[in-house]
């Protein structure tokens, strides 16, 4: 019967997660729940909420001879199977990230104050700034209020080159760290990266994703915490 199938399956999804999450602080929420509100679980969270609903009515109703009262259907079957693939497999953590195309950035010739209208206007704290194809720096409100002590005001013609080392990424003093990573990095890299910055008390601001992770090469996406993490830092929101 597939309903027997479909239990014994749903039984291998649930030691799957158990092992995923095995040794994390994760309330008393079964682990599929717990699955369905994590970051990593969105590509398939509408497929494995429809299997768990499923799950409930084969395990917790049943006819006076225990049989149970419907019978999945050979695509639910599917589905649950290409769930356990998927928690399976790897994911690349360009699944999870803003596309390159649609990240807020700045360019050397903008004018400063424009930038900061267009952040404070979605809510970014920090945007890349790309020149000759790949990053040149990262344009921050750190490095704003730091240019503001030193130069006491920015002008209506000040541009964001003028913020000069400023806008390096990762410069001592910075309070922000930025990570780059290749193309074929996972979820879980990303994930274990942010993980680590909290361990550390040093905050990873974002990763940007490039082909190699090269500075001068295109930015293919970038991540935040609260792509992988699910805990907003800041009051960051997609452009």
């Amino acid at each position: 019967m597939r309903a027997e199938t479909f239990l014994s399956m749903f039984r291998v999804l649930e030691s799957m997660l158990d092992k995923k999450y095995a040794g994390k602080e994760g309330g008393s929420s079964s682990v599929v729940v717990r699955y369905l509100g994590d970051p990593e679980s969105e590509p398939v969270r509408a497929q494995l909420d429809l299997c768990r609903e499923l799950r409930n009515l084969l395990t917790h109703n049943a006819d006076a001879e225990g049989n149970p009262v419907c019978e999945p259907s050979k695509a639910m079957l599917d589905t649950l199977y290409q769930i356990i693939d998927y928690v399976e497999s790897p994911k690349p953590a360009l699944l999870y990230a803003t596309p390159g195309e649609r990240v807020l950035r700045a360019h050397p010739g903008d004018p400063a104050l424009e930038v900061m209208r267009r952040m404070d206007k979605h809510g970014f704290s920090h945007v890349p700034v790309l020149e000759k194809g790949g990053i040149s720096g990262i344009f921050s409100m750190r490095s704003v209020f730091s240019y503001v002590l030193k130069h006491g005001e920015i002008a209506q013609d000040t541009r964001v080159r003028d913020f000069g080392e400023l806008l390096q990424i990762n410069r001592p003093g910075g309070g922000e760290r930025f990570l780059l990573l290749s193309a074929s990095a996972t979820y879980h890299d990303v994930r274990a990266a942010f993980e680590r910055a909290g361990e550390r008390d040093s905050r990873l601001a974002a990763v940007f994703i490039t082909q190699n992770g090269q500075l001068d090469e295109p930015l293919l996406g970038m991540l935040t915490p609260w792509d992988v993490l699910g805990e907003k830092e800041s009051p960051e929101e997609r452009d």
